[in-house]
C-alpha cells in the first residue's frame, strides 16, 4: 500500500509547483516583452545614428555630390560606436526620384519601389523604423534583418533619404544576454521566495495545525489506554480548539460513565466482601489487619498518597477469591490435604478474575494474582521472581504472611510478635520475600513493639505512683 503523503508535503508540494508555473509564466512573457523593448532601442538607435549622418551631410557643402556622400557615409560606418545593440550592413542615400546617389556597398541604380516604404517618407515626412524582421539566409545561417529609413531635408524641403539595412544580429545576441541574466535573476528570486514561502507555511502549518493536531493524537491515545484525567491543552486555531474541547467532552463523559460503573461494581466487591465475611469470619478480621500493615509499610517506603489508597483497598480485597472456595476447606480445623491445598491455591486467581473489569485500577488484579509469588520465583503459580512481581504485591505479600503467624486460626493460636520476628529474621534470605522490604517490615515491628513498651512501662510508672 502507498504511503499517503503529509498534509504538510502536500500543501509545501501544491505551494512550490504554483510558485514554479508563476515564475515560468513570468519568464515566458518577460522574454517577449524584453524582445520588443530591446527591438524598439534597436531601431531608436538606429534612427538616432541615421539623424547623426544627416547632421554630417548638411554640415558639408554640395549636398547631393555622389563623392561626397559616399565619403560620409564610408566613414559613419567605421565611427560606429561599440556600445550600439545593433550593425549595419549597408547605408545609402537616394533622391526623391528613387536613384541612389551614395551607397557604402557600392552599387548604384534605383530603390525597388516609391510606392513603399522608400516613398512614404516623402509623402508622410516621417522615418520608417523597420517594424518588421526578415530573416535571410547568409553565411550558413538565416540572419535577422530590418531597414530604417529617414528622410533628409534641406531648408525644410525633403530632397532624399538615408536607409539603413540594419543587421539584428547583434541584437538577438544582446537580447539572449539579457533573457539569460533576467532568467538567471527571476529564478533566483522565485527560489529565495519559495524558500522563504517553504519555512513560513511549514511553521504556520506545524504551529496551527500538526503541533496541536499532534497534541490531541496523544491525548486520545492517552485516554484510550485507560488515562481519563488527560486533556486537550487550549489550542491557537479557532477549528483545532473546538476540536479539542470535543475530545475534552468525551473524556469527561467516559470518565464518567467509567467512575459511575467503578462504583457500582466495587459496591459488588464489597457486597461480596460482606458475604465471605459470614462465610469466614477470620478472613474479615485478616484482611483489614493485611490492609494495615501493608499501609504501614508503604508509608516507611516513602509510596506517594494515590500508590498507598490503591495498596489499602487492594489489600483489604486480596483474598475475595476465597468466596468460591468450599466451606469445608475454609474452616477446617486442621491442615489441609494435597487436593484441598491445591483449591485454596486457586483463591489469587479467583479474586483477579472477579477485579479484572476495574482496568483502571490494575494494581487491585495484581495484588490479589501475585501476593502469594515468591522471590525465588517457587510461589502459588512459579510463574514470577524478583522485581518482575509488582511492588504493591510484594508488601502485601509480607503483610499477609504476617498476619498468618499472629493470626489465630480454628486448628491454631497465633504466635507471639517476638517469635514471629524471629522466624523472619530467620527466613528473609531463603528466596520467599524480597530481601529489602522484608528487612524494612521487620524493623517496622521492631520500632512499633518499642514504642509500645515505653508506653506500657509509662502506663506502669502512673499506676505505681
Amino acid at each position: 500500500m502507498a504511503r499517503k503523503l503529509t498534509l504538510t508535503t502536500r500543501v509545501i508540494g501544491f505551494s512550490v509547483i504554483g510558485l514554479i508555473a508563476m515564475g515560468w509564466g513570468a519568464i515566458l512573457y518577460s522574454e517577449k516583452l524584453v524582445e520588443e523593448i530591446i527591438q524598439d532601442q534597436a531601431r531608436t538607435q538606429a534612427k538616432m545614428y541615421l539623424l547623426g549622418v544627416e547632421q554630417e551631410i548638411k554640415a558639408r557643402e554640395g549636398l547631393l555630390d555622389q563623392n561626397r556622400l559616399k565619403t560620409i557615409l564610408s566613414k559613419s560606418l567605421l565611427m560606429m560606436e561599440e556600445e550600439l545593440i545593433f550593425s549595419v550592413d549597408r547605408i545609402y542615400f537616394y533622391d526623391t526620384q528613387g536613384k541612389i546617389l551614395a551607397d557604402s556597398s557600392g552599387a548604384y541604380g534605383y530603390v525597388n519601389n516609391l510606392q513603399g516604404v522608400h516613398g512614404e517618407v516623402f509623402r508622410s515626412g516621417t522615418s520608417y523604423l523597420g517594424n518588421d524582421v526578415e530573416y535571410i539566409f547568409e553565411n550558413g545561417q538565416m540572419q535577422p534583418k530590418t531597414d530604417i529609413i529617414i528622410p533628409v531635408r534641406r531648408k525644410g524641403e525633403i530632397v532624399g533619404a538615408l536607409e539603413a539595412e540594419i543587421d539584428l544580429l547583434k541584437t538577438v545576441a544582446h537580447i539572449q544576454l539579457l533573457d539569460d541574466e533576467y532568467e538567471y535573476n527571476i529564478m533566483l528570486m522565485f527560489l529565495l521566495g519559495g524558500a522563504v514561502l517553504f519555512v513560513f507555511t511549514w511553521w504556520i502549518i506545524h504551529a496551527n495545525l500538526i503541533y496541536p493536531i499532534s497534541s490531541l493524537l496523544q491525548v486520545t491515545k492517552a485516554i484510550s489506554k485507560g488515562d481519563l484525567d488527560k486533556r486537550v491543552e487550549e489550542a491557537s486555531s479557532y477549528e483545532v480548539a473546538r476540536l479539542g474541547m470535543a475530545i475534552n467532552t468525551m473524556a469527561d463523559n467516559i470518565q464518567e460513565l467509567l467512575e459511575e460503573q467503578e462504583l457500582a461494581y466495587m459496591q459488588a466487591m464489597q457486597s461480596l466482601a460482606k458475604a465471605l465475611e459470614t462465610k469466614d469470619k477470620y478472613t474479615a478480621g485478616h484482611s483489614g489487619r493485611v490492609a494495615s500493615y501493608s499501609v504501614k509499610l508503604g508509608h516507611r517506603l516513602g509510596l506517594s498518597k494515590q500508590q498507598l489508597t490503591l495498596l489499602k483497598q487492594g489489600a483489604l480485597m486480596h483474598d475475595l477469591g476465597k468466596i468460591g472456595i468450599p466451606d469445608l476447606i475454609l474452616n477446617k480445623p486442621g491442615a489441609l490435604n494435597d487436593h484441598e491445598y491445591e483449591q485454596m491455591k486457586a483463591h489469587p486467581t479467583m479474586t483477579a478474575t472477579i477485579m479484572k473489569p476495574l482496568k483502571r485500577f490494575k494494581e487491585f488484579t495484581e495484588i490479589a494474582a501475585w501476593h502469594h509469588e515468591r522471590w525465588d520465583g517457587k510461589g502459588y503459580r512459579s510463574v514470577m521472581a524478583g522485581e518482575d512481581i509488582p511492588l504493591l504485591a510484594r508488601i502485601v505479600s509480607i503483610a499477609d504472611t504476617w498476619d498468618a503467624m499472629t493470626g489465630d486460626r480454628v486448628y491454631r493460636k497465633g504466635m507471639t510478635v517476638q517469635e514471629s520476628i524471629s522466624i523472619l529474621e530467620e527466613e528473609k534470605d531463603f528466596g520467599q520475600w524480597d530481601p529489602s522490604l522484608i528487612r524494612e517490615f521487620i524493623n517496622l515491628i521492631k520500632d512499633e513493639e518499642n514504642v509500645r513498651r515505653i508506653h506500657a512501662e509509662k502506663n506502669h510508672n502512673i499506676q505505681a505512683g
